[in-house]
């Protein structure tokens, strides 16, 4: 007989998750050499990129957002780490994915999990004066030791254009930030600064998502601006330039950068015109056209297309939901489970400081049920900081 393999392009959330979840349920498969599943990445260290948002505030260690890969992937898959598993061309037609090593893996059915990659190049004068907390560690941790020492100035946080993933996060650390320089610096440090948050649409987030964070940056004097078109950044004058001419003069900029499918995706010739990867909202399998669809093709997380919003909540749902086709796929059961568009970003109105006690609500909906009306409550900011310590034992190994 014939073993059927399954190839997962990408060892983050997503791609661990789906891994997990058919290691365990196909054991028996597996164990029979009936099933190989195999997983492939370019690096040894997974990093929950949503803890970035908390790093520079002093919240969570790098070591609380970090573990290395094979501890966290069963050992019933088959791991592929370094050139034999940074991906460099697909060749969807033929079944097969080429490695940058020059290596080739046949492939029955495949998940693409690649995530995203930021484009920092493609606004001009951007990368003149890059500072970020979305990108790295090294990035965040200079965010970081400049909340530690900032006096005075006008700090300016920018988000350039949209898709991006984990698209709450920019008013989460504007809050986080606020809280910070008022309560743990001192409110004298907080008058000397000035704060603005640049966002690229008219809502920030789900009509009652905005409902609730717009206040909270009002009550919090940040100069928000909706809507703001891009143009360049001039590093020298230190002004942003937004398309209609406007000059804005900052002391620091924080920039939440544009993002961009992985290249090999784009050379391969697999992204829409958006520049994603094009599926069917509910299957989530490959679907470019009505003459280019591939069954055994799924792509989730942030490497979908731009119409499926990206964050960590959504990236597991979907693993959940094709983990599970795939099974079905495997099987032969013809079962074939839907994705809602189950999604949600968690909200803070405060943090914890000597002053305040925290407040935060994980906000959740779907497809045709939009968010309803929420208050954060000081639980909620409990429940999201418990979350990040029992990812790595819970939800990445898809127990939850």
């Amino acid at each position: 007989m014939k073993t059927k393999r399954v190839l997962i392009l990408g060892a983050g959330a997503a791609g661990t998750i789906v891994a997990n979840k058919l290691a365990r349920e196909l054991r028996r498969e597996i164990a029979k050499e009936e099933v190989e599943v195999a997983i492939l990445d370019k690096n040894d260290v997974n990093t929950n990129q949503a803890g970035f948002t908390f790093i520079p505030f002093g919240l969570y260690t790098p070591d609380d957002i970090t573990s290395p890969r094979r501890k966290l992937i069963s050992p019933r898959v088959k791991t592929i780490l370094g050139a034999d598993g940074e991906v460099s061309h697909l060749d969807l037609r033929n079944r097969e994915v080429t490695a940058k090593s020059g290596k080739k893996y046949a492939y029955d059915y495949l998940l693409i999990a690649t995530g995203c990659a930021p484009d920092v190049e493609c606004v001009p004068g951007l990368s003149g004066d890059f500072n970020t907390f979305y990108t790295s560690l090294e990035d965040t941790e200079k965010v970081g030791d400049f909340v530690k020492t900032v006096e005075k100035g006008h700090v300016v946080i920018l988000t350039a254009k949209m898709p991006i993933p984990c698209p709450g996060a920019p008013a989460k650390f504007t809050v986080l930030l606020d809280d910070h320089l008022r309560y743990v610096r001192g409110e004298e440090v907080r008058k000397k600064i000035k704060i603005s948050f640049l966002w690229p649409v008219e809502g920030i987030g789900p009509p009652a998502y905005d409902a609730v964070v717009s206040p909270v940056l009002e009550e919090k004097g940040i100069n928000v601006r909706r809507s703001f078109r891009l143009s360049e950044v001039d590093a020298g004058k230190k002004e942003i330039v937004s398309a209609e001419g406007e000059r804005i003069q900052y002391d620091f900029l924080i920039t939440i950068p544009p993002f961009k499918s992985m290249k090999a995706l784009s050379d391969s010739g697999l992204t829409d015109e958006k520049g994603w990867i094009p599926t069917d909202k509910y299957t989530l399998q490959y679907h470019k056209s009505p003459t280019e669809s591939y069954e055994e093709v799924y792509a989730i997380g942030d490497t979908g297309p731009a119409g499926i919003l990206k964050t960590g909540i959504g990236a597991h749902y979907q693993a959940l939901v094709t983990a599970q086709n795939l099974i079905n796929d495997v099987l032969g059961s013809g079962v074939k489970v839907p994705y809602r568009g189950e999604t949600g970003c968690p909200l803070i109105k405060s943090s914890y400081t000597p002053s305040t006690k925290g407040e935060a609500y994980i906000a959740s909906w779907t497809y045709g049920k939009p968010l309803e009306a929420f208050n954060p409550t000081r639980l909620g900011w409990f429940l999201y900081r418990a979350y990040y310590y029992i990812y790595w034992d819970t939800a990445m190994k898809g127990l939850m």
